[in-house]
């Protein structure tokens, strides 16, 4: 669809390369996985415990390979916890079962501290991506992570008094909403060489569209990867949260969730975080497809895939 003429750069992120202009690499999707109320807890108190159906859990992995390895797109696991006790077991647990990078995301920075040193103990920091480094982060939080040794994080644009693409873009490179500093620079300051560019997904009515509008921007004035959790839009969306508890109108939201990645890939984004991860059989075939109409699309503009697996060579 478009081809920058600004260096695009591709980061190697466990087992998936990320970035590059549209066309040369597959959308890299990440599943989250023991977010609240997932079905592999017992219980609210169990979650909080890092107590979950391990069986349950590890299928659910499986699954989201399984797909992986089928459709030709790259994966992530985003955990997500809101305790340091259940960070650390979730970490060790992944450690022993799964290969690919992961996210260490939590909106409480203790679990985020925590789940990053227990990286750093057992060996697997390369793997990691600190979720996130953003307008909210404070100078405790940077002194803690600074000394740890993961070299990949989001970086989040999301400015609460400015949601616009150029609100969105000053947060990357100066700041603002209290930050005195870009949040780029943040990462550099810690040592992060891989940053990945969340655009930050706001709902509908609040700034949708300067979200997926930040993808052109990030890709054109700083080449860096660019992506998002774009299935935030519609499960924020009221209507739809209404709309689809009436009879007969339960599959309504999933068309929804799914095209919100599509809109993205289709303007040039490298990574989905794409929500649970149980819906890895359903996102997968629908991220590519877009993917093998980008790389089609993209060679007309003289780009060629980079990756040997990809959707265009292992579906069309």
């Amino acid at each position: 669809m478009f081809k920058y003429d600004t260096p695009q750069k591709v980061y190697e992120v466990g087992r998936a390369k990320v970035g590059g202009n549209p066309g040369e690499y597959p959308t890299v999707l990440a599943g989250s996985i023991f977010y609240n109320k997932e079905p592999i807890f017992a219980s609210k108190e169990d979650s909080a415990k890092g107590i979950f159906n391990k069986e349950g859990a590890e299928k659910l992995i499986r699954q989201q390979e399984e797909m992986s390895d089928i459709t030709g797109n790259k994966v992530w696991v985003q955990i997500v916890s809101e305790t340091e006790e259940s960070m650390i077991k979730y970490i060790e647990w992944y450690s022993n079962v799964g290969k690919d990078a992961f996210l260490v995301d939590s909106t409480v920075a203790s679990a985020r501290i925590a789940g990053a040193k227990k990286a750093d103990e057992i060996g697997i920091s390369d793997r990691v991506i600190y979720n996130s480094i953003n307008a909210a982060a404070q100078q405790a939080e940077m002194d803690a992570i600074k000394p740890l040794k993961f070299t990949s994080a989001i970086i989040l644009g999301f400015n609460a008094v400015d949601m616009s693409v150029k609100g969105r873009m000053e947060m990357f490179t100066k700041g603002g909403a209290g930050q005195a500093k870009g949040m780029l620079t943040l990462g550099t300051e810690k040592g992060i060489t891989r940053p990945l560019l969340d655009v930050a997904a706001t709902p509908l009515g609040s700034g949708s569209g300067a979200t997926y509008r930040s993808i052109f921007a990030v890709k054109s004035q700083l080449g860096e990867p660019v992506g998002g959790g774009y299935h935030n839009i519609p499960s924020a969306w009221a209507w739809l949260k209404k709309f689809k508890k009436q009879p007969g109108k339960e599959g309504a939201y999933m068309p929804s969730d799914i095209g919100s990645n599509l809109v993205a890939i289709t303007l040039g984004c490298n990574f989905c975080l794409y929500g649970p991860i149980e819906h890895s059989v359903e996102v997968f075939p629908a991220v590519a497809m877009n993917d093998i109409i980008v790389a089609e699309a993209a060679k007309d503009l003289g780009t060629a895939p980079l990756s040997e697996v990809n959707p265009l060579t292992k579906l069309a």
